[in-house]
């Protein structure tokens, strides 16, 4: 009979998922050493990770944008 091998604990998929949650891009390395998910399913988790990260950077941006002005408005009215 064949043995049995464990999967690591970081490297399964509901691990992974919170390691998504926690730290985002950082945690994609475990995605592609991870037996569990097939070569397609990587991708397409790699690049939905890839495109929120992106979507969050110019999120706040905007927001620093935002707060600047407004930072810089308040400023004008308390002078």
């Amino acid at each position: 009979m064949p043995e049995k091998t464990q999967m690591k604990w970081y490297l399964k998929p509901v691990t992974i998922f919170i390691a998504i949650l926690a730290a985002g891009p950082l945690a994609l390395p475990l995605i592609w050493l991870s037996p569990a998910f097939k070569r397609w399913q990587k991708v397409v988790i790699t690049l939905l990770v890839a495109l929120f990260t992106l979507w969050a950077f110019r999120a706040a941006a905007d927001l620093y944008q935002l707060l600047l002005k407004e930072a810089q408005e308040l400023q004008g009215v308390l002078k």
